[in-house]
């Protein structure tokens, strides 16, 4: 063990505020799910089509990475695409399958459960692949012997080959089950990440590279070729001082001087969920958490220490003459890095630690022409230890005669120059490097225990008695495909109503008609024609239209869970037509034609419609159409008052001050403007809620009122996605006679946003 404390106290303690340095943490444990009928292991089928299509392309791609095509005459490079292309649209329906279960639970592990499940599933069939791909060219060994048509060469060929495979398994294995992963990820990355940020809150997504975790294709996490190439080299014995535990043990002292508090800690501070590891046993310290959790993010160490980019933007910010206090900042970052890379770097070297990491780079060109009958690690040994290095040359002359010039001591000599050389700006950017790779190595191994230990849960299940019978006790997660799910036309459950109102039509009716134009085509053209065109993306269809309106509904059927965003969906349209009419608008205005201006109620009914038939025509009769009407009008006072108004927001929601206003009796108290607004009612706001994540964020006002805003995805019919937000506020009082707001109530309107000042701002708190 390396013994530390070295340093004096500094006169001020270093710090990582301002710096941008985030702590690391992640979730995925499946402790809440019932075990299946063992009552130990979760019970997962997986649709059928994913064994087969994951066996034709497992073993395509262990002939592609075992150089093997000679022997497959039915191997084509296209097919193997192919196969991959099929596999990637299979994994992404059933993890859909898994999000839309998740989401209808109200439980983000069963998502995880799907991901989980199919990594132990694509493991274990790569595993199986190289078994079979051994026992097929077996066989040809013995039919090269028989066969006349095969000479003493081409049966060398072909046990060589064999003999190569067998001998590059951890090679071959790890390249096929990464390429497997990076299709998982991809497909969990490009198509289906938007998904779930429209369900879960970001704590709650799995980061691409868990998934691709290398430690998850390798069977020894230590092994020397496998550390160089994809992480560094680090000792394996424990007198080694380049070893796993004393690289983090440094690392925890060094920590253990810095002011640590990062402006991520103070926001999050209430959120015990983020703040606490997941427990992995034996392998973090419950008193270090607040290391581990900054060790193992490894953008944290360019952050910390990469004093030489910031000097240079300092630097390029100065010439171009940016703003003060953005050359301020830069220089803060600068000095504030340079105090702590000074720190690491001669902590680092006082441990003796720095021949070790600078040889980790410069003998990269180098080792593999020493490897066999060397290790990586006695190659660097060779680099930095005399005395190693002395007594290895002797003992390797003695194989020269055996490998030749593979034993030309030119490059390892000049290796050994080139380190000694190295200046100290050189070493401190070799440990920045250094650092994120064992940073990177560090939050791996920390990932790859809690997949492992969520793997080894899963029992997926293949037997139909076991099948049953774990569906009969209800412990049975399915993900399947859509074709292999059940399907029936189920009931309506409940329904949307929007109505987009036209403001002052009799007004615009009139004037074209002086003008001698037609206002039936008017309304058609550039209102009535592009809605219809739109409302297949959001699932919408017409109810009826009237001469200055439109009214739509989205309904949503008992038991399912792909169309359960009603409101959502409903909230995107109301949002497209406004788009639409004012694109139209802007035409319109160059040719000297009205403009339109459109109010816009969307109302929600937890309960079905009503029906009844005109002949083959269907007519809905809902309460839901006559409050849509309400919430789209517009008091024709408040207008006059608000005419110049020009503002971010187009509703505003009064309350009759008289106290004998009866809401019993059914009268509607409130007052609204609403021009080029959209209102959406109480109840579909908190049907809002349950349907996608939203996110919180106080807008900035120019008032002492704060202005709460919700914000999220909607996923569309047709597969694209679209944000929205909406804006709570309070009801005031409105004396009606004079038309003087005199103060709040507790109640509550919710206005769907349009200006995209709004979307700009919660772009960027993302």
């Amino acid at each position: 063990m390396i013994s530390l404390g070295i340093f004096k106290p500094f006169k001020k303690t270093p710090t990582i505020k301002n710096l941008g340095v985030r702590h690391y943490h992640i979730y995925c444990s499946l402790s809440r799910l019932a075990p299946g009928v063992d009552n130990i292991h979760l019970d997962v089928r997986i649709s059928p089509q994913v064994y087969s299509s994951l066996k034709k392309t497992t073993f395509l791609l262990m002939v592609k990475h075992s150089g093997t095509e000679f022997f497959f005459k039915e191997y084509k490079k296209e097919f193997c695409e192919a196969e991959k292309d099929a596999l990637r649209r299979i994994c992404n329906d059933i993890l859909l399958d898994g999000i839309n279960k998740a989401k209808t639970a109200s439980e983000v592990q069963i998502d995880f459960l799907a991901q989980t499940a199919l990594a132990k599933l694509f493991l274990e069939e790569v595993k199986l692949q190289y078994k079979i791909l051994v026992g097929q060219i077996e066989p040809l060994v013995k039919m090269y012997q028989l066969s006349a048509k095969h000479d003493q060469s081409d049966i060398f060929v072909i046990k060589d080959k064999l003999s190569e495979i067998k001998l590059h398994y951890n090679q071959i294995t790890r390249t096929v089950g990464k390429e497997l992963f990076e299709l998982l990820a991809d497909v969990n990355t490009r198509k289906l990440r938007d998904m779930r940020e429209t369900h879960f809150p970001s704590r709650d997504i799995l980061p691409s590279f868990f998934l691709t975790n290398p430690l998850l294709h390798v069977g020894n996490p230590n092994d020397d070729f496998f550390l160089i190439e994809e992480y560094v080299l680090m000792g394996q014995r424990s007198e080694d001082i380049d070893n796993y535990k004393n690289v983090k043990l440094i690392m925890h002292e060094l920590l253990g001087q810095i002011d640590l508090t990062t402006e991520d800690s103070v926001n999050n501070h209430a959120d015990n969920h983020e703040r606490k590891f997941q427990t992995v046993e034996g392998l973090f310290d419950a008193d270090h958490q607040a290391f581990d959790s900054l060790i193992m993010e490894p953008d944290n160490i360019e952050k910390m220490l990469d004093f030489f980019d910031s000097r240079e933007q300092y630097e390029k910010a100065k010439k171009t003459k940016e703003t003060e206090s953005g050359i301020k900042k830069l220089k803060e970052r600068k000095d504030a890095q340079k105090i702590l890379l000074n720190l690491f770097y001669h902590q680092f070297k006082a441990a003796g630690l720095m021949p070790q990491i600078v040889a980790n780079f410069k003998m990269k060109p180098v080792y593999e022409k020493y490897c066999p009958p060397l290790s990586p690690r006695q190659v660097r040994e060779f680099l930095v230890n005399f005395w190693k290095r002395t007594s290895m040359r002797t003992n390797l002359k003695r194989l020269k005669s055996l490998y030749g010039d593979q034993f030309n001591f030119g490059p390892l000599l000049q290796t050994v120059k080139e380190i000694k050389d190295c200046s100290a700006k050189e070493k401190k950017q070799y440990l920045i490097m250094f650092l994120r790779q064992f940073s990177r190595y560090y939050r791996d191994f920390y990932n790859f225990h809690i997949i492992k230990e969520a793997m080894d849960s899963i029992n997926l299940v293949t037997e139909e008695k076991i099948i049953l019978l774990s569906r009969e006790n209800h412990s049975l997660f399915e993900f399947l495909l859509p074709d292999e799910k059940v399907k029936e036309e189920k009931p309506i459950a409940n329904h949307v109503i929007i109505k987009a109102d036209i403001r002052g039509s009799i007004t615009i009716n009139h004037t074209m008609r002086k003008m001698g134009l037609n206002p039936a085509s008017y309304f058609s053209l550039n209102f009535f024609d592009p809605i219809s065109a739109v409302l297949t993306d959001y699932g919408a269809s017409k109810v009826f239209i009237e001469g200055d309106a439109i009214i739509l509904s989205i309904f949503e059927n008992e038991d399912t869970v792909e169309g359960n965003y009603s409101v959502a969906r409903a909230c995107g349209l109301a949002i497209r037509i406004l788009q639409i009419v004012q694109s139209y608008n802007e035409k319109n205005k160059e040719n000297n034609l009205p403009v339109l201006e459109l109010g816009i109620g969307i109302c929600y009914s937890q309960d079905p419609p009503t029906f009844l038939f005109d002949g083959d025509a269907r007519i809905m009769i809902s309460q839901a159409i006559n409050q849509a009407d309400r919430l789209s009008s517009c008091d024709k006072l408040l207008r006059k008052i608000f005419k110049s108004h020009n503002d971010i927001f187009n509703l505003f929601v009064f309350e009759n001050e008289a106290d004998d206003v009866s809401e019993a009796a059914g009268e509607d108290s409130t007052y609204r403007y609403n021009v080029n607004g959209i209102e959406l009612n109480e109840d579909g706001f908190n049907k809002l809620i349950n349907e996608i994540n939203l996110q919180v964020f106080i807008f900035p006002s120019d008032t002492d009122e704060n202005i709460r805003l919700y914000t999220g995805k909607v996923p569309l019919a047709n597969g694209n996605y679209q944000r929205i937000a909406v804006r709570e506020a309070p009801i005031h009082k409105l004396q009606p006679s004079a038309l003087d707001a005199t103060g709040k109530i507790s109640k509550k309107y919710y206005e769907v946003c349009t200006h995209q000042d709004i979307y700009d701002f919660t772009d960027k708190q993302y």
